[in-house]
């Protein structure tokens, strides 16, 4: 099998083999994605694509979440996971871990084979529809004027507004967020604060698919941070329907206690799908 870094120059290649939802973040600082092809084929025989979650942070270990893993045989995601692993020794990578919503046999078998211990649980992701959120109390008052879209920014004033964010250590789901253009957000969905011209929140809204969008970012600044949280949530939530179908779906992420309390509280009685689990320690030389 011959094994392939995908780049931004050859991730055409794949268009219509693997889903856009990862190729598109080729090129993105902390993304990486290998493939393994049929040497005389050059049919698709195993991918893997995986993001690294702290690795500039000097008082964190560097962690790998696993975003997408196929293998058409045991075989192969061995070897393509002996290519992963020698590429996470380079980048001091600590633990690999991931959730994914299916797995063949032969890929659980291959993962457990490269030193990941496997288990089923409850996703940390809640899926909700556009009409869901339209039917919350918190929906039915209007925004404020000075919550905005993020469609009324120039480029110059979204940069702002995330360096605020970093500055307060705040990147939501995305580590290379100051790296990042506001047209990787959607515009007609996501929102802002502004106040004394500055932007000081941030609501942003990324789509996954045609069907499905991530809330990536949710943040603003003391004093009046809850309030203003809560009138983007309005803002968000009337805008995507308008936007979008009742059926699309939002993607919550529950990555910290601070959004695991909010989603408990919107959606009481919402749980997350049962995934496929699984972690690996790295042995540091």
């Amino acid at each position: 099998m011959t094994i392939i870094d995908i780049t931004e120059e050859n991730v055409g290649d794949y268009e219509g083999v693997i889903s856009p939802e990862y190729l598109e973040n080729i090129g993105r600082r902390y993304y990486r994605g290998i493939v393994g092809s049929d040497p005389e084929t050059g049919g698709l025989r195993a991918a893997l694509f995986w993001e690294l979650k702290d690795a500039e942070d000097e008082d964190a270990d560097t962690v790998s979440e696993l975003q997408y893993f196929f293998a058409a045989g045991e075989d192969e995601g061995i070897e393509l996971l002996e290519e992963y692993l020698k590429k996470s020794a380079e980048n001091n990578v600590v633990v690999s871990d991931f959730e994914f919503q299916e797995m063949s046999i032969e890929e659980q078998t291959a993962m457990e084979r490269s030193g990941f211990s496997l288990s089923t649980g409850e996703s940390r992701d809640v899926f909700v529809t556009v009409e869901e959120l339209a039917e919350l109390k918190i929906a039915k008052k209007d925004p404020p004027d000075y919550i905005r879209s993020l469609n009324d920014l120039l480029p110059r004033q979204f940069k702002a507004g995330l360096m605020r964010s970093v500055f307060h250590k705040r990147y939501g789901l995305l580590d290379d967020l100051p790296f990042l253009p506001i047209t990787w957000n959607m515009g007609s969905i996501s929102s802002c604060v502004i106040t004394d011209g500055k932007v000081n929140g941030l609501l942003l809204v990324h789509k996954v698919n045609s069907e499905v969008y991530r809330v990536e970012l949710l943040f603003a600044e003391n004093p009046d941070a809850n309030i203003n949280i809560l009138n983007m949530m309005r803002f968000s939530i009337r805008s995507a329907s308008e936007y979008l179908l009742p059926h699309d779906k939002v993607i919550l992420r529950r990555h910290n206690q601070a959004v695991r309390d909010l989603v408990k509280k919107l959606f009481p009685d919402k749980t997350g799908d049962q995934v496929v689990m699984g972690i690996k320690e790295h042995i540091m030389n």
